[in-house]
């Protein structure tokens, strides 16, 4: 019986033998041909570009072409699910963000993987702070008049954002939940035309990443009444935080991260965040993403991981108490 079970077990043996061999020359030569970065949205937009400005450097620590693919649709899911279907090789990556791996999974039950465990996080890329940002004809300089300013209208602010379930009603929901701030939620189908409303008066205001809508806070176009982050931006000094303003632990910044497929070898993976930390001490890098209101992440592999595992947790309960579903 115990010379069966042995004759029976030699063969997988054997099979994993193999495989450890084969996924070890597969690491020793990787990599051997151009990596495909898929960005989950279309072109032009702030994760699209971040993955563009990433990408040559990333291909000059590799040693091989990285190949920048948009794979638009769904809010980043479509992207995102072909991500964490592919082959764990290391010639698929992602360049996702808090949208992909956050806050879309947090409001669409329909999403096909997990934020966390369908992937491997190789490491963070950059961080960009909201913006809490009015029309010109609000009378309010700061959240303390703005709070009051909300009291005099029957239905309270209107608020844009590119959506139901998007990062920007999320952080609404989130501010609401800790400011009597009275508001009325105004969902668009983009970001671009209910910040052309903001600008128009149209609407009263809303939340915004600052790379997008620093140009118009500099050009007088909108007020920025605070930013949504820990500490003041270097290139918005004057605009205090909420912390400052008597509204603590609200924080809602966009960050953008490199991911590959879950499974993935350690010898690659070793090599990508080694990459990645290349690249990110570029200058060109660094310069380029500065321009864009964004700070590159400090964070070593293991701290950002624990940081993207949490925004996935702290964004899906926000969303599951305030009842917020991308099919609202």
């Amino acid at each position: 019986m115990h010379r069966k079970l042995v004759n029976r077990l030699a063969p997988l043996a054997l099979a994993t033998a193999a495989a450890l061999a084969a996924s070890s020359a597969l690491a020793a030569d990787y990599p051997s041909r151009p990596i495909t970065m898929v960005v989950a949205f279309a072109p032009g937009g702030n994760v699209d570009i971040t993955a563009r400005t990433l990408a040559p450097a990333l291909s000059k620590a590799l040693g091989q072409t990285v190949v920048v693919d948009n794979r638009a649709g769904g809010g980043g899911m479509i992207g995102a699910s072909a991500v964490a279907r592919a082959t764990p090789d290391g010639y698929t990556l992602m360049l996702g963000s808090s949208g992909t791996n956050a806050t879309v999974p947090a409001v669409n039950h329909s999403v096909s993987y997990d934020p966390i465990k369908s992937f491997t996080i190789i490491g963070g890329v950059s961080t960009t702070p909201s913006l809490l940002v009015v029309s010109t004809q609000v009378k309010a300089s700061n959240f303390q008049e703005l709070l009051k300013y909300s009291t005099t209208k029957p239905e309270g602010l209107s608020f844009g954002s590119p959506g139901v379930g998007s990062f920007n009603h999320l952080t609404l929901a989130l501010v609401k939940q800790k400011a009597p701030l009275r508001v009325t939620h105004v969902p668009y189908k983009g970001a671009g035309q209910a910040m052309t409303d903001v600008m128009s008066g149209q609407i009263d205001g809303m939340f915004d990443q600052s790379s997008s809508s620093m140009p118009a806070v500099r050009d007088g176009r909108i007020k920025a009444i605070a930013q949504l982050s820990e500490r003041r931006s270097p290139l918005l000094p004057d605009v205090p935080t909420l912390a400052e303003q008597g509204v603590p632990g609200v924080t809602a910044e966009v960050y953008t991260a490199l991911f590959a497929p879950a499974g993935l070898p350690k010898d690659v993976e070793a090599k990508l965040v080694a990459a990645l930390q290349s690249a990110r001490q570029d200058p060109a890098v660094q310069e380029r993403l500065h321009a864009l209101g964004a700070e590159v992440v400090t964070m070593d592999q293991a701290r950002f991981q624990a940081h993207a595992t949490e925004e996935a947790r702290r964004w899906r309960d926000l969303a599951k108490a305030n009842h917020i579903t991308a099919q609202d």
